[in-house]
């Protein structure tokens, strides 16, 4: 019988396992309605980050004297100052709505489509005062014309302090892949108005929550970002070998030393694959059947765009990193290039997360997932 346990969306509750480090800091931090530390979370794509925001936040939400807003911008339908606006207003009374804390019983996105009289009179029979109701008024208007499409970012983003102020809660704003931001025109421009407006706010907690390090260090991770020293850093790696034997005696999936340690060297402990492929064995024979039937079907979906994407050149350094780890000399040598072509598009590739580097000058491939689906699907030998 399938384990029910298994589901392929962020995973909360008793379906979460590991990251208890993690979920520590940022509970007791959090928790703490007179401390104003926000968190910088970042790691390879599929790792759990968002798991890991989703827990929280279901922790977090317990508290009455909390109130948990959480938007991702990957579910953002257009990436505009636009959007990003009415997306910040709508998920914050959203979350206060929920909590109780602002009684509308009209969903909140639906009263962004409604005039801004009959806003006004709904926003009377609330007990928000006055001051707050006029500056949502303005922000679901969205008719000051004056102001440029990146203050009004900001002004929505300081909606969470100013409810958090005049309800008496704290507001723990979780902003997930948050470099996507920079993809909007002038983003970097809007990303350090937000740090400006954030070390302002006493009232609001940020989290931000990346997978690609480059576009993160731009954001928060180096000296010359906004966000530096304004978040505290939080490197989620996948599960070690420790860990990922958690996980499957977790889940109740059944398998000897040699296929445990096939299993972990094969998804590098990346909790999305040990739970696809884990899932799997339940409608397998083997480990290798299940693995099989992952790579010639779901496999497709996850790596063939993620292959297509990039150059001829960068194809072929990847095919070249898929079956074994090796110098720029080796690559180099292998495509008959200059290393000094080959060594500009492995720049392009580390940025990517597609690629990375050993101390000692070795590249290798972040994913091994994803090397063992181009051997498979391209009969590499």
């Amino acid at each position: 019988m399938a384990n029910t346990k298994f589901t392929l969306t962020p995973v909360v509750g008793d379906l979460f396992i590991g990251r208890k480090p993690f979920l520590n800091q940022l509970k007791n931090e959090l928790s703490n309605t007179n401390s104003h530390v926000g968190f910088c979370i970042y790691g390879r794509r599929r790792v759990g980050k968002t798991s890991i925001l989703m827990e929280i936040k279901q922790l977090l939400e317990q508290k009455k004297e909390l109130v948990v807003v959480y938007l991702s911008f990957y579910d953002l339908i257009d990436l505009s100052s636009k959007t990003l606006t009415e997306e910040l207003v709508s998920s914050i009374l959203e979350a206060y709505q929920k909590k109780g804390i602002l009684p509308l019983k009209a969903q909140i996105k639906k009263l962004l489509e409604t005039p801004i009289e009959i806003i006004s009179e709904l926003l009377k029979n609330t007990k928000i005062e006055a001051t707050v109701l006029e500056h949502i008024k303005i922000l679901l208007e969205n008719k000051e014309k004056e102001k440029t499409d990146s203050e009004r970012v900001r002004d929505a983003f300081n909606l969470a302090e100013v409810m958090a102020k005049a309800t008496s809660t704290k507001c723990i704003l979780m902003l997930d892949e948050f470099p996507e931001i920079l993809k909007i025109e002038n983003g970097l421009q809007i990303v350090k108005m937000l740090r400006t407006q954030y070390e302002l706010q006493k009232k609001t907690s940020l989290i931000i929550s990346g997978s690609i390090r480059k576009t993160l260090e731009a954001v928060a991770l180096l000296e010359n970002s906004p966000f530096y020293k304004q978040l505290v850093p939080m490197h989620i790696l996948p599960f070690t070998k420790e860990e990922t034997y958690d996980f499957l005696s977790e889940y109740k999936i059944k398998l000897n030393d040699s296929d445990t340690n096939k299993l972990y060297m094969l998804t590098g402990g990346i909790p999305f694959y040990l739970q696809f492929i884990g899932r799997a064995t339940y409608y397998s024979s083997s480990l290798d059947e299940a693995i099989k039937n992952f790579i010639n079907q779901e496999g497709d979906l996850y790596f063939k765009e993620e292959f297509e994407k990039l150059n001829e050149t960068e194809k072929a350094i990847v095919l070249a990193l898929c079956k074994k780890n090796k110098s720029l000399t080796e690559i180099s040598n292998e495509l008959n290039e200059p290393t000094t072509t080959i060594g500009r598009y492995i720049s392009i590739l580390l940025e990517q997360d597609t690629v990375s580097k050993e101390s000692r000058g070795i590249y290798y491939l972040v994913d091994p997932l994803f090397g063992y689906w181009l051997q498979k699907k391209l009969e590499i030998n």
